[in-house]
């Protein structure tokens, strides 16, 4: 039997632990193409949990306008259902359809950049006019079915955000749809960091044993 050290078992531990906490994947991108009368900037994160991909969007810090984000479009490498997804500001889920009422629509310009011309999810977030809910970030999952991978799942495909009440008198709108690329921020399956500690802690302990033989001898 092997016997294992504290500070292999302290290197084993570390590595364990990182592998439980760390996503499977994350991609993060704010390419953006503005097709509304108004500027907004988004940040979209998505994550790859263990079954679902979690999807994070907001208004960046560094926007010119903020806004009522109303609806988020997007087209997926694979087929799902209503029930894959699940929000707590999701009040409506359309499928290969520009448009679900309320003011959220992406007809129009911008609108080929999806698949067949139309998205294949269309959600409306909250609900239209600020004197509902006024939201700029929301988050929401997606089941991940037959194993796929983010990479497989998002890559080439449109992303879109629709906004209302955008502007100093909350009166304009914004539409602007993104592609995500393996360019925009590969999945990485463990931070980098964790490999360098590790590799670190490997590099100590075989100083270690090296300087035990030379004692020894």
């Amino acid at each position: 039997m092997r016997k294992i050290t504290p500070s292999s078992a302290m290197l084993a531990g570390l590595l364990m632990a990182s592998a439980g906490s760390a996503s499977a994947g994350t991609v993060t991108f704010n390419n953006f193409v503005q097709y509304g009368s108004d500027a907004v900037n988004y940040v979209v994160t998505i994550d790859q949990l263990a079954d679902v991909f979690n999807v994070n969007v907001k208004i960046a810090e560094n926007s010119p306008n903020t806004g009522d984000i109303l609806g988020i479009a997007f087209d997926l490498n694979y087929e799902i259902t209503a029930s894959d997804i699940d929000g707590d500001d999701i009040t409506k889920i359309g499928f290969n359809t520009l448009n679900n009422q309320g003011g959220n629509n992406f007809n129009g310009a911008g609108a080929s950049e999806f698949s067949g011309g139309r998205p294949d999810v269309l959600l409306t977030i909250g609900n239209s006019g600020s004197g509902f809910d006024f939201i700029s970030q929301t988050s929401f999952t997606i089941a991940i079915l037959d194993g796929i991978t983010l990479e497989n799942a998002f890559s080439g495909t449109a992303f879109g955000i629709r906004a209302q009440s955008v502007g100093p008198n909350r009166n304009g709108s914004s539409k602007d749809i993104a592609i995500i690329s393996p360019d925009g921020g590969a999945p990485i399956p463990v931070p980098a960091a964790v490999w360098f500690m590790g590799t670190g802690l490997l590099g100590l302990l075989g100083f270690a044993r090296a300087r035990k033989t030379a004692v020894a001898a």
